[in-house]
């Protein structure tokens, strides 16, 4: 490195020395140069940046974007808050992440811009935070952002006052209108300080009134079903999914649809939610939204059709959307449903999985200089890496013209179904499916010689639990070893390095092995979640245990003892401008959303009375927001139908959890076939064998004949105990869901419990338990 070409544009980095010299901003910056790449048009004549600034000790990749520019950012902190009220300057907070297109574009227009970095260095305080390590100040300013502009996105743009309150806020603006904008905040804090003072209590008012819960309420009973009805109605019946562009996947109401529809003992045919789920999913995957090469689906829509992605890819959207579309499989059988699961799994395998078993965090749109330009094909090159008739089936099956779709290129999708563009191709089915495999993985490996987009290397506990969540339930479902493995090793990592043992609590990211930013709610909840089912695909223990040791971390720093529910951040030292209970479920679901079908999953594996009474508090400590805005917590209605009606999966738990029990269908020839019940039973508890006796163990079909059903195969003369099958010969044409009922009596050789009642429905034969 050179020895002066570094200039510091005030100080560096939160854990380095605050008063760092030039010598000491070139040691951070050579130490730190294997782990990212300068993005600044300031460097010398060797390739070193000009300037370096308080954003180059800071571990997520998107401050370290910023690092070399000549606004002397500084990251969140007492730090920055403490020079703006001893200088008496407002404050100037950027708040985006990594992969985010317009962020980039405002980068290069205003801040790596010397004249633009200027005026903020002499007249303001400038903080930069990644929404993705500070979700809790990203939803305090994009809470005041939307109450003065009426929408909100990133980069978010807000002017604070030195103790951090905003009194205006934005989003994207070009490089005129900033300057235009910063030269008037200058003359109103020069000028009219009383007025921007007065625009900031009453914004920070509106924002706490926004974010606080609601007081205890009485849910209806008929809640679940007017919000369901509501989501049927607000669907875009034309092109499916819900609003118009820009077209987001709206996960967590997927979630909720998929769950009513599980619990709904009509024919899916019958229920308006399936029609609506189906046409979603369906409109997802043929359109551009769906990486019709790769595999794994980009962030959103820019059209209300699906075709014209916004080309980032989050890995929230990979673990929400492939549980939905396995979900969806299980009770349709439809085989595009569990391909699509496979294939966005394997893409995160393949693509976002580390050497160490974490998984990144999201890739970006931008390649080249263009956005969307590693996915897109132009005619000509398709015509160079097909023959002839590989690119007219390219044409019929994934919509590609001489024209494009998408400014002169083209984006791939289905324009028709699959089978529709079988028929016209005069393909089988077998010769369809071999064909577009085999055009698809030179498509791919052409694709992988071109530069790509930037990878955002930090991990994310709250996406990895998602991630872990999604594999291990695939895992165990589809009986894909390696899909439970890859769910194990990234919660080992993830448990490993972010989890501080000595502290008891856990850390929200990390970067290159080293952990930071103390998790928030969203962190333990989603964590949980994938810990639970891990115990579920694996049956140890272990993961049992600490997710048991997590609820007790995430309930010390987090459960608001004097109201009820949980914070969203913990508290801290640093400033903190409000510590909120949200529940709203955005792109992902909130961890107070998540946290009731958490608990009582928790509850059930472990019989813990604690853990539900836990339970019954959030739902009650929540039941008044829930009652005003119904739609804004999908996740939190997951777990009070699960409360009112119990689990709705073909896997559930008895005797405290000691013994689980899951049940598919076998199919046979001729239109015969079984309900199988796997049973396993831990060591030291037995059951009762299959008869009629009112302890005994019983199974039947609600309204079935009972000479249609008959136990076969099973003990009747001793206890059941270890692991066991039980058989039920039934005929099940799949035209309606099947509701099987278990009767059981959990025994210990000391003591049995009072008989155990749980209702299982299985919507298509598609597989038995393994």
């Amino acid at each position: 490195m050179g020895n002066s070409s570094v200039q510091p544009a005030l100080m560096a980095g939160t854990r380095e020395t605050l008063m760092a010299s030039a010598a000491e901003l070139r040691a951070i910056r050579e130490r730190r140069q294997d782990e990212y790449t300068v993005r600044t048009r300031f460097v010398d004549t060797t390739g070193e940046p000009r300037y370096v600034n308080h954003l180059i000790g800071e571990d997520s990749p998107y401050l370290l974007q910023h690092a070399h520019n000549p606004v002397a950012w500084y990251p969140w902190g007492r730090t920055a808050f403490d020079k703006a009220k001893a200088e008496h300057k407002p404050v100037f907070l950027s708040i985006g992440y990594s992969t985010c297109h317009w962020c980039h574009v405002m980068e290069e227009e205003s801040f790596d811009d010397e004249d633009v970095a200027d005026f903020l260095n002499r007249h303001f305080i400038s903080i930069k935070v990644d929404r993705e390590q500070r979700p809790d100040l990203d939803e305090y300013y994009m809470a005041g952002v939307q109450i003065v502009t009426g929408r909100g996105g990133w980069p978010m743009s807000s002017l604070l006052l030195p103790d951090g309150r905003p009194f205006f806020g934005g989003t994207y603006f070009p490089k005129a209108q900033f300057l235009g904008l910063l030269d008037q905040a200058r003359q109103a804090w020069q000028n009219q300080p009383g007025r921007l003072h007065t625009d900031a209590e009453q914004l920070d008012q509106g924002i706490h009134r926004q974010l606080a819960p609601a007081a205890e309420a009485d849910l209806p009973d008929d809640l679940i079903d007017r919000v369901l009805q509501a989501l049927i109605d607000n669907e875009d019946s034309t092109h499916g999914g819900f609003g118009t562009a820009p077209k987001f996947p709206q996960e967590p109401n997927l979630c909720l649809l998929i769950d009513c529809i599980a619990r709904d003992p009509r024919p899916l045919a019958e229920q308006p939610a399936w029609a609506t789920l189906s046409r979603a999913l369906d409109a997802m995957l043929a359109g551009g939204f769906y990486d019709q090469i790769g595999g794994g689906f980009h962030r959103y829509a820019t059209d209300a059709g699906w075709q014209v992605p916004h080309f980032e890819k989050m890995l929230y959207n990979q673990a929400q959307l492939a549980d939905v579309y396995l979900a969806a499989w299980r009770v349709s059988n439809e085989p595009a449903y569990r391909c699509t699961a496979e294939a966005t799994l394997d893409y995160v395998l393949r693509e976002m999985q580390a050497p160490d078993g974490g998984f990144y965090s999201a890739t970006d749109a931008d390649s080249e200089g263009e956005e969307g330009r590693y996915f897109f094909w132009r005619h000509n090159e398709l015509a160079d890496a097909l023959d002839t008739d590989e690119l007219a089936f390219c044409e019929t099956v994934f919509g590609a013209t001489r024209g494009g779709n998408f400014e002169g290129a083209n984006i791939l999708h289905r324009p028709q179904p699959l089978t529709e563009a079988a028929r016209k191709l005069g393909l089988s089915a077998a010769d369809f499916e071999a064909r577009r495999a085999t055009i698809q993985h030179r498509l791919y490996q052409i694709r992988e010689q071109r530069p790509k987009p930037l990878r955002d290397d930090k991990y994310i506990t709250e996406w990895n639990g998602m991630l872990v969540a999604a594999l291990a339930r695939a895992g165990r479902i589809l009986e894909r070893t390696d899909y439970r493995e890859a769910a194990a090793r990234a919660a080992d990592y993830i448990w490993r390095v972010h989890h501080d043992k000595t502290a008891g609590r856990l850390w929200r990211t990390s970067l290159y092995g080293q952990a930071s930013v103390a998790a928030q709610l969203e962190d333990y909840a989603h964590l949980l979640d994938g810990l639970i089912a891990l115990y579920d695909a694996t049956e140890d223990s272990a993961w049992l245990d600490r997710a048991r040791t997590l609820l007790a971390e995430a309930r010390a720093y987090h459960w608001d003892s004097q109201t009820g529910g949980f914070f969203g951040p913990p508290q801290t030292d640093e400033p903190q401008p409000l510590r909120s209970k949200s529940l709203m479920d955005n792109a992902t679901i909130s961890g107070n959303s998540l946290m009731p079908s958490v608990l009582l999953a928790l509850h059930e594996r472990t019989g813990d009375a604690d853990i539900l009474a836990l339970a019954d508090a959030q739902i009650t400590s929540f039941s008044g927001h829930i009652a005003r805005l119904p739609l804004a917590g999908p996740a939190f209605l997951q777990g009070l139908m699960h409360r009112r009606s119990g689990p709705a999966g073909p896997l559930q738990y008895f005797g405290d959890g000691a013994i689980r029990a899951e049940v598919g269908y076998r199919a046979q020839p001729a239109g015969s076939g079984q309900v199988v019940v796997a049973l396993s039973i831990r060591d030291g508890w037995h059951i009762q064998p299959i008869g009629e006796a009112s302890d005994a163990t019983r199974l039947h079909i609600i309204g079935a004949e009972p000479a249609l059903a008959e136990v076969v195969d099973v003990p009747s003369d001793r206890p059941l105990s270890g692991r066991i099958e039980l058989a039920l010969a039934y005929p099940w044409p799949a035209l309606a869901p099947l509701i099987v009922e278990l009767i059981l009596q959990p025994c210990t050789d000391r003591e049995c419990l009072p008989p155990e009642t749980r209702r299982f429905s299985l919507h298509a034969p598609a597989q038995t338990p393994a």
